[in-house]
């Protein structure tokens, strides 16, 4: 399964950027979701998922420097960076709003990734996945920038299936040594409806999720599904063109989901 893009999103919401290489750890893809910008006033995250995001903010483009500043590009496509960079979302967003970074990301995990993921340290996402959605409904835009993944897999162009869901419970290693094991299918929310650069807002993505691909998740319903999930087991060395071998997984893919799900309702109790 090749390495077709690695993707990172210094800035939660916001723009990422495509990188050539990268060392996954158990925190993730490094820098990703580094930082959640949050009103100075209330402490509120104006994030995708866990709080209302301006479309300024989606409209701003994000990027790790050497040494481990941030340098945003406005909308209007002026920059900032570094220390520079909270007093002009300040003037974009017309309130005062400061950058959080994320705590210790030595660790991550599936419900605790470390960083401001919403659920996960990696997030990876299929071409198979992508042409069976397109042959599902091939007037929607399926573009990749809609599902904010950190990988995309190069399995083929032959739809007809979801097949990161055969992913499941199964690790995916690298020649560089990074090893990664797949967790669960990732359930959609609104974000990827949400208009995108050029790419319109477009309620249907989610619902064609919702009428073709819903997953079974225990306590947690039965979720609109596109992508998967992952967990880094080893750290290593990743580039895009290589080659990562899915090993065989101890269990068939739906019984490792179930043991995913017990994993999480015992971590998330009712």
């Amino acid at each position: 399964m090749g390495v077709l893009a690695i993707l990172r999103y210094p800035i939660k919401a916001m723009l990422g950027e495509r990188l050539a290489s990268a060392a996954p750890t158990a925190g993730g893809v490094e820098g990703d979701r580094e930082w959640v910008v949050v009103d100075r006033a209330t402490g509120e995250r104006i994030a995708n998922k866990r709080g209302p995001t301006d479309p300024r903010i989606r409209a701003t483009r994000a990027e790790l420097l050497p040494g481990g500043d941030v340098r945003v590009t406005l909308p209007d496509g002026t920059t900032a960076e570094g220390a520079d960079v909270a007093p002009a979302l300040s003037d974009l967003l017309e309130r005062p709003v400061a950058l959080r970074r994320c705590g210790d990301r030595s660790g991550g995990s599936l419900g605790a990734p470390g960083g401001h993921q919403d659920f996960a340290p990696v997030h990876l996402l299929t071409t198979r996945t992508l042409a069976h959605l397109s042959a599902l409904h091939p007037d929607i835009a399926w573009d990749v920038r809609r599902f904010r993944p950190n990988l995309v897999l190069d399995d083929g162009d032959r739809p007809g299936a979801f097949t990161e869901d055969d992913l499941v419970g199964r690790a995916l290693t690298g020649p560089g040594g990074v090893r990664i094991t797949v967790g669960l299918p990732t359930p959609r929310c609104v974000v990827p409806t949400r208009a995108h650069e050029e790419l319109p807002a477009d309620p249907r993505v989610l619902r064609t999720l919702a009428a073709d691909h819903r997953v079974g998740l225990g306590r947690f319903g039965n979720q609109p599904c596109a992508g998967a999930y992952a967990e880094v087991d080893r750290a290593g060395a990743l580039a895009v063109g290589e080659v990562l071998v899915v090993g065989e997984g101890a269990t068939a893919p739906d019984e490792a989901l179930r043991a995913t799900v017990r994993r999480l309702e015992a971590r998330f109790p009712a």
